[in-house]
């Protein structure tokens, strides 16, 4: 499927029109869909490699949603007996979510070695000035190839390493990721921890007018049609000025969801 060009089209939950109530119950279903799926079991391996090939332990999550997988994978790594200090950010940050998220990390790591912080203030991917490994996971495919350069050209500018993952692009998860990602939303509205009001809200979304639903189908396809090839991703770091003072990797990591990476690293 990589032979096949780039569809860029816009995600429902990207629109400026769409309301930011229904943009959190969408990212918080991801963030559920990533602890149900156990996808830091794959999604730690690439940061880990950036880890171990000198990668500052400070991790600076870049379009973090609502938490998104690195406090897992934060805790998968703990087990391995690496520690990091994790940074969430994103443009419209959202504090609540990201105040749950360290709360939680405070139950389930006390030990000082492994924290979870947050910037309240937009932080722009493109123009990152918070020092440390740059991570974004599952959203590079949301930036258009100019805005995805910048973002690439910025760690290089600022020496910054970073680890970019994404899923693969591909057919199979085309036809069949949709169908299992808006079934694990169906499945999972009753489960999600929200404050009373929301929880009722994403139950009527879900189940009386499936807006959820609908959204995590259509917004599905259209990511896995936007996502970058290998070829893409290669083409993009030799572009940008001074790639050669970084070491880039690229591969994809075997198992079910598919996770490719993009590791820069700062050559000493």
């Amino acid at each position: 499927m990589e032979s096949l060009p780039r569809i860029d089209f816009v995600e429902l939950h990207d629109l400026d029109g769409t309301p930011p109530v229904l943009r959190t119950l969408h990212t918080e279903s991801i963030a559920f869909i990533y602890r149900l799926t156990d996808a830091a079991r794959e999604y730690s391996r690439p940061l880990s490699l950036a880890l171990r090939s000198g990668a500052d332990h400070r991790i600076v999550d870049l379009c973090a949603g609502s938490g998104g997988p690195v406090p897992l994978i934060q805790r998968r790594l703990h087990e391995e007996g690496v520690h990091t200090q994790v940074t969430l950010t994103d443009l419209v940050p959202n504090v609540p979510a990201f105040q749950r998220v360290q709360a939680e990390n405070r139950r389930r790591l006390p030990d000082s070695c492994c924290s979870v912080d947050y910037v309240s203030e937009s932080v722009d991917a493109t123009d990152c000035r918070v020092e440390g490994t740059r991570t974004i996971y599952g959203a590079f495919h949301h930036f258009p190839p100019p805005l995805a350069r910048r973002m690439l050209q910025n760690a290089v500018d600022t020496r910054s390493p970073i680890v970019v993952v994404d899923t693969k692009r591909s057919f199979l998860y085309v036809l069949l990721f949709p169908f299992l990602t808006t079934l694990a939303v169906l499945l999972s509205a009753p489960f999600q921890r929200n404050p009373l009001p929301r929880y009722l809200l994403r139950l009527a979304l879900t189940y009386v007018v499936p807006v959820l639903p609908f959204m995590m189908f259509f917004d599905s396809v259209v990511s896995f049609l936007r996502m970058y090839g290998r070829a893409e991703l290669r083409q993009m770091v030799d572009g940008l000025t001074g790639t050669e003072s970084f070491a880039w990797t690229i591969g994809v990591e075997p198992g079910f969801t598919g996770a490719q990476y993009l590791i820069g690293i700062p050559r000493r």
